[in-house]
Parts: structure tokens; sequence; C-alpha cells
């Protein structure tokens, strides 16, 4: 049996963070009904689209293996199958403001406990929280990555600000989300009660920061790259024959250091670095993040230009040493390491073909997460989900024919043609 089998979860949510989080939640077995504007997610329009389909492939790798219902043009008409859901759910999570939450029927969704269903659940996700100045703001990954410094690491000192492309606020905002969520179903087992957790994307960020925060409140106690990473110029790696790597020795045992540092620069030609006082011998301060990295590299790199990228690498391991040669996507998820923790799975798509996806990142030594390959079309079970929380017949007909909900969104809304909604709070469609 699946570790979350039984678990009904809504996801009310766009883009990134909560379709992440919802996601996981499926891959350990939970069922997730997706709602979603009138046009979709966002994310069903963001290129590219998956060979042969009109489906994003950001939003089939988000959404795979959930159910979608479509709300339409005249949302609180469906007030009655969202309170039905959510009444009936063990997880909710959205990044819907309260107010417009409210417009659907779940204006005490902000109360505890939660009268609707005590039991429930709920995740809310927002740019910046639920408290202070900005709480009422809109917000995205780009403008998240400002607002926590990100950007200072980025680039050059004194040029412009550089976005980091990767979606680092919205997938570590998914990544707490799900654990808050699996603790709150824990201390649910206890207590027999659900709670509210908030989360947001400029909190996540500051807490991935770790070290940094502490070590840039007092710089001139602290040295290394956690205090001169927002002035030091950019991280390009050691230029070798032909791919630049990266590479760090360093740490103190006795009096005289580790020695792999000696040993390696002996085998890769530079042994006259060993009569240079500006080298320490354990190859702390002249490798990796060390003080002393920008103004000594070029003396590695001459002997460097000699070597090809994976020779020196193996070097470097060799004798005790961190390397690695800076890979792009594709030869990463190719390389050994990465097949051999099975990183990448393998779905069938609804029409049958192979997709290759990321797996769930834990292994597991008795549980076995699985991977679902159908991401749903948009509306596709509008029906079937109204009809499960008994609403059928003339009372659904006259939630569609009020605009309340809708059976075949997709042929209502071009991919091209899909707006961000008015009231969601987080996307990265920045980028």
């Amino acid at each position: 049996m699946s570790t979350l089998a039984g678990i009904r979860v809504v996801e009310f949510a766009e883009g990134v963070a909560g379709p992440l989080a919802a996601l996981r939640l499926a891959d350990l077995g939970a069922s997730v009904t997706k709602v979603e504007p009138a046009c979709g997610d966002w994310l069903r329009g963001a290129a590219p689209a998956l060979p042969g389909s009109e489906m994003s492939a950001a939003f089939f790798e988000l959404n795979r293996g959930k159910r979608s219902v479509a709300l339409g043009a005249d949302p609180p008409a469906a007030r009655l199958l969202m309170r039905a859901l959510v009444a009936n759910a063990d997880v909710f999570i959205t990044d819907r403001g309260d107010g417009e939450l409210g417009s659907l029927g779940l204006d005490e969704i902000g109360t505890e406990p939660f009268a609707l269903n005590p039991r429930l659940v709920i995740a809310s996700v927002s740019p910046w929280g639920a408290r202070g100045p900005l709480a009422d703001c809109k917000g995205s990954e780009l403008t998240a990555q400002a607002m926590a410094g990100y950007t200072r690491y980025l680039g050059s000192h004194g040029e412009p600000a550089r976005r980091l492309g990767a979606d680092v606020a919205s997938a570590g905002t998914a990544t707490f989300a799900v654990q808050a969520v699996l603790a709150a179903l824990l201390w649910r087992n206890r207590s027999g009660r659900g709670q509210r957790i908030t989360l947001s994307l400029l909190n996540s960020l500051l807490a991935m920061k770790s070290i940094h925060l502490a070590a840039q409140s007092d710089p001139d106690v602290y040295a290394g790259p956690r205090v001169g990473g927002a002035s030091n110029p950019p991280e390009r790696g050691w230029r070798t024959r032909d791919e630049p790597i990266f590479f760090s020795f360093g740490g103190s045992v006795g009096a005289q250091g580790r020695p792999g540092w000696v040993q390696f620069v002996e085998e890769a030609g530079l042994s006259r670095l060993l009569d240079d006082p500006r080298f320490d011998k354990t190859g702390r301060n002249s490798t990796g993040h060390g003080i002393d990295v920008h103004e000594l590299r070029a003396e590695y790199e001459r002997e460097f230009a000699r070597h090809p990228a994976d020779e020196l690498v193996a070097i470097i391991r060799k004798h005790g040493g961190n390397a690695a040669t800076y890979q792009r996507a594709d030869h990463a998820l190719a390389h050994a390491q990465t097949r051999a923790l099975n990183i990448v799975g393998e779905v069938l798509s609804a029409a049958g073909s192979a997709v290759k996806v990321r797996a769930y990142p834990a292994r597991f030594s008795r549980l076995r997460p699985a991977l679902d390959g159908v991401a749903p079309r948009l509306g596709e079970h509008t029906a079937a989900v109204a009809a499960e929380s008994g609403i059928r017949g003339s009372v659904l007909a006259q939630m569609l024919a009020e605009g309340g909900l809708a059976t075949d969104a997709e042929a209502q809304c071009a991919p091209s043609a899909q707006p961000r909604p008015a009231g969601s709070s987080i996307t990265s469609r920045n980028r």
C-alpha cells in the first residue's frame, strides 16, 4: 500500500510551488484533485510542449497523476462544489488569498477550527507571507529572489543584478510545504484536528540561505564565499584543455594537514607550487572557495591547459580531493552516477508514448513511490468529481449554465491566449 493511500488532496494553485507540493504527495499515493481557473493553470501554455502534443512539458511534469476540475467564467457559481471538495478533503493546497477563497464559499478558511472540515490541513502559499506590509502584494519567483538577496550572488560586482534561472524559491517552498503537510497529518493523527500552514517564497529563500546570513552579519569575523560571494567575480571553474572543472582540497588533520594536495600537484606537473609561499600545503586557500582562489587560479590553469578535464578530475579524486566537470543538463542526466540513483524515471503518457520525468527524490528501503504519467486535460474530470461530491443532474447543469464550472474548457481557451488569473499571486512567468 502506498504511504498516503486514502489521503485526498485538493489543489487550487498554479505555476510551480503549490503544484509541485501536490505532485510529491501524489507520488506517495495521495489522490489529488486540481481546481483550475477558466483557462487553466497558466503553466499549461508555457513552452515547450511535449512532442506531438499541445500540453506544456512543464505542466505535464508538475501535474501528472492529478484530476482536473475547471471553473467557469463565473467561479462564485461553483461555491457548492468547492465547499463539497474541501469538506471531504484531508489536505487543501492553495496559492489564493482569503478574499478569492471567500468568493468561492470558503470565507471561514482563515478561522480555526475550520468549521466546514475541522480535520483539514490547509497549506497556503504566497510570495510574502500572511502578515506584514507586503502580505497582500503580488509577487513572483524573481521578485522573491531579488527581495531575499539571491541576485547579489550572480553576475559581477558593480554590474546589474542577474536572475537565477532555476525556480529555487518555488521548488524550495514546495519542499517545505510537503514537510509541513506531513507533519500536520501526523499531528492530526494524535489530536484529531487539522490546522492551517502558511508558507512564502521569501521565507523559503531566507531559510535556505543557511549560514550566509550569519556570516554576512559580521563580515570582519568570517571569511570565504559566504561573505565574498556578493562581490567576488562569477565562479566559472578552472579552465582545462576542454571543459572547466571545480575542485577543492582542504581540511586540517594533524600538524602537516592533509597530504592529498601535495600529491596532486606533484602528479599534475605543478610541483613548483610547493615552493611558492602563497600556497598553503593543504590546498585549502587556493582551491574550492578558498580566500586566495581568485588571485591564484591562473597558476593552476597554466598547467591545466595541457590536461583534459576528466583526467584532472580523476587525479584529484585519486588523492582525496573533491572535483567535477561543469556539465550541461543532458550530460548530467546521462552520467553514470545519475543513472545509478534513478533520478530519472519513465512513464507512459495518455497517448501511450514514453516520457522521462524526475522520480521522487528520496529512496526508501521499503516504500516505492508510484509515478503516474497521465496529466489531465483542462476540466477533464469536472463532471466525475462533481458527481462524486453529490452534484449531478439539474444541479450540475445549472452550475455549467451559470458559468461556475466548465467541462470542455480546453476548447474554449487556446493555449496561447491563457491569461494569468487576476487572483493568482504566484507565478514564474516573468522569467
